[in-house]
């Protein structure tokens, strides 16, 4: 298995995974970064690409484990 990308995490992909362990559901996190639905679920992908996470889920719990979020 790929080693995950974490330090190239941007901000804004740090921030939606925050939100989504905080059990916020997409269109709220679009609705808090002025962005769309669609941009939000774009730096969800790029972040379980990096993290290596096939999920959301994957990507959240992974990104917990590295200290990424909390």
């Amino acid at each position: 298995m790929t080693k995950p990308c974490q330090n190239s995490l941007t901000h804004i992909e740090k921030s939606c995974l925050q939100s989504l362990a905080h059990g916020e559901p997409v269109t709220c996190i679009a609705e808090q970064f002025d962005k769309s639905p669609r941009k939000i679920e774009g730096f969800l992908e790029s972040a379980r690409r990096k993290l290596t996470a096939n999920t959301n889920v994957e990507a959240v719990a992974r990104a917990i484990q590295l200290g990424l979020i909390s």
